[in-house]
């Protein structure tokens, strides 16, 4: 069995929802682990590595396919999709680069990366930004692969009619709706570590884990009870703030890329010229 779609990021943009809705799914089938990285990071394992992964799908799986946040960043991920899956399906959901920049840096902390303030880890920790310069990273996609292969969502879409936004999802991999599923659940709410030093050894783990191939393992371990106890909500009153100084520089920073995109959806992204808190 091969992959016919495959979510290709960014990170922060719903990818925890969709792959637990997909994963519900009678007629789309999932591996156990979310983030393979098979195209960017572990490409030397070779297809049947990869393809086993998929050896649980039957022919009553309409969809099949993964979903990896980060092959959007990797260009030579795009030259190796187009090689290997010149047909699949490529899906991408975009959020508010200023909404999705902080969500990135609020990750990070909640996953034991970080304790350095907001303004201090956009200094120490490039990717927090570049991971929301979509065009730059979208582009490389649109000039290999027909527009037709690829879905583009929002994530405001998401917010606001899970149900809408999840009907055009499954359109585009040709799976039927089912209306029984937890649509309306939040998947990886905002939160912090009840202990900074664990968080970052179980994060640290988990890359070992999958440095060794064993990604099916780490999908079950994330899932389990005891990595959940290891964070705790993060009350609306201990969420930081962003300077407003912050805001107007981040979206100077991704302006010019917001309108170049804006050119190549032909959407309205007027909305991301400003940013409310």
């Amino acid at each position: 069995m091969k992959p016919n779609f495959l979510f290709i990021g960014p990170d922060k943009t719903g990818s925890s929802w969709m792959y637990e809705i997909l994963r519900q799914h009678p007629h789309c089938f999932v591996p156990l682990c979310k983030d393979i990285y098979f195209f960017d990071r572990d490409y030397e394992r070779g297809l049947d590595w990869y393809f086993g992964l998929f050896q649980g799908a039957t022919p009553s799986h309409l969809a099949i396919g993964e979903l990896s946040h980060d092959y959007l960043f990797s260009v030579t991920a795009a030259e190796r999709i187009y090689k290997d899956l010149p047909e699949v399906k490529l899906i991408t959901c975009l959020r508010h680069p200023v909404e999705r920049t902080f969500s990135h840096y609020l990750f990070m902390v909640r996953s034991g990366r970080t304790q350095d303030s907001f303004e201090s880890a956009l200094q120490n920790y490039p990717e927090i930004i570049h991971n929301s310069l979509y065009h730059h990273h979208l582009k490389e996609y649109f000039q290999r692969f027909p527009k037709e292969q690829i879905k583009v969502l929002f994530f405001k879409n998401l917010q606001k009619a899970p149900i809408q936004f999840v009907k055009e999802l499954f359109e585009f991999i040709h799976i039927p709706f089912v209306p029984d599923l937890d649509y309306e659940k939040k998947i990886l709410p905002a939160a912090r570590p009840r202990n900074f030093a664990i968080a970052r050894l179980a994060k640290l783990s988990a890359t070992m884990a999958r440095d060794l191939g064993l990604v099916t393992m780490v999908g079950v371990i994330k899932r389990s009870a005891i990595v959940r106890f290891l964070y705790e909500p993060l009350p609306a009153q201990d969420r930081p703030i962003v300077a407003e100084e912050t805001i107007i520089d981040l979206l100077m920073t991704f302006k010019e890329d917001t309108l170049l995109l804006q050119d190549l959806l032909q959407t309205d992204l007027s909305d991301w010229l400003t940013f409310k808190q």
